[in-house]
């Protein structure tokens, strides 16, 4: 049994591991769903990830993780708002 082939677009937006720094991570972005996808396993529940840009389809070939980044990446109004806070005025 062999792996999947990757996702076309993940090539495109160059979807890669991500920086130290959390506001260029995926968890930052607007397009990330968190736990959007769920499964149950034997050992559990599995939670999964998905990216608006890469897709929402079920299969795992779609998941995408926190820590990485793409070239599309757009801050959400979240993280924005969190980080507001911390600049000087």
């Amino acid at each position: 049994m062999g792996s999947l082939p990757r996702l076309k677009i993940k090539d495109e937006l160059r979807y890669r591991k991500g920086s130290t720094n959390e506001t260029e991570n995926c968890r930052a972005c607007a397009y990330f769903k968190k736990e959007f996808y769920e499964f149950h396993r034997e050992d559990g529940r599995q939670v999964e990830h998905r990216c608006e840009l890469i897709g929402m389809g079920e299969s795992r070939r779609y998941r995408v993780r926190e820590d990485y980044k793409c070239n599309r990446q757009k801050p959400s109004m979240e993280w924005l708002s969190q980080f507001k806070k911390f600049q000087p005025s």
